[in-house]
């Protein structure tokens, strides 16, 4: 039989008795801990925990959430409760470039990724084959029509698949200030961060020219402000002088999909909080 398993996270200012409390509570209520991850931010004197734990037979979700707020009151904490046998419905939209789309199609579909993927959506037509060939509805938006009008298109489709999570897999549009606002550390994006100086058109020719030594990408929450959202995952590859621009384009999309995949994994895992606009990722 399969474990029903459930996930707490808390965050709060840094005081004594937080852990005791914690596991405490979840003790009393029923629960088994299996895992337990906890980081004191010593600078900023904020506490940040994750608790992933079992519920036994006198565990009720209704039973824990009363007592758990008694015990956040008294501690003033932020804190989330997620029923793990509930999977978040993520839909991924995409333009013309695959490899980021097809390598979290390939995750799901060997069971790394814990959601649905119940949507594709695309500005273009291009990629409509692959969610085809993963049996996932495809939707193409109009862009053309104006940003406000589009956007209006795509918030429709979300809501009638009722996601929970959005990844821009290498989805070549700028998102409106309102979209950000509406899904707000709910919008994920991947960026080839370690190339901040060439901007624009083909980065990786930019770059080559440079004669860069590493380069990476970013996997990161979107926001209005375009690339500079907060930071979940990054890797990098280092790069030799020998190589073509073709070979950087070959392994940037190596990183990227990598990438995107592990922030991805995170957010699914409630491994990310957020203080003043910065995450901290706690595994």
């Amino acid at each position: 039989m399969t474990t029903h398993t459930f996930t707490l996270t808390v965050s709060c200012a840094d005081q004594s008795g937080l852990i005791a409390a914690i596991t405490g509570c979840i003790a009393q209520s029923g629960g088994n801990i299996l895992n337990l991850a906890q980081h004191t931010a010593t600078d900023i004197g904020m506490f940040f925990c994750r608790a992933s734990f079992a519920g036994t037979d006198t565990f009720t979700e209704e039973r824990f959430s009363t007592a758990f707020s008694a015990v956040a009151d008294s501690f003033r904490m932020d804190w989330q409760f997620f029923d793990n046998n509930k999977k978040k419905r993520v839909a991924v939209l995409v333009s013309k470039t695959s490899h980021c789309l097809y390598e979290l199609l390939l995750k799901h579909a060997d069971d790394e990724l814990d959601c649905d993927i119940p949507v594709i959506i695309s500005n273009h037509p291009d990629l409509a084959h692959i969610a085809t060939s993963f049996h996932i509805p495809f939707f193409q938006v109009d862009t053309k029509k104006g940003k406000e009008a589009y956007e209006a298109d795509l918030n429709a489709i979300l809501d009638q698949y009722q996601i929970d999570l959005v990844v821009l897999a290498r989805y070549m549009q700028v998102m409106s200030a309102s979209f950000c606002e509406r899904w707000d550390k709910k919008l994920i994006n991947i960026h080839h961060g370690f190339l901040p100086a060439f901007k624009g058109a083909k980065p990786y020719h930019q770059a080559w020219q440079k004669g860069v030594k590493i380069i990476g990408a970013t996997g990161h929450f979107a926001t209005e402000d375009l690339d500079q959202g907060p930071i979940i995952y990054q890797d990098i590859i280092r790069i030799a002088d020998t190589c073509s621009v073709d070979e950087f384009i070959r392994m940037g999309k190596d990183v990227e999909r990598r990438v995107l995949v592990e922030a991805v994994r995170r957010y699914l895992a409630h491994s990310i909080f957020m203080h003043d606009g910065r995450t901290f990722v706690i595994e």
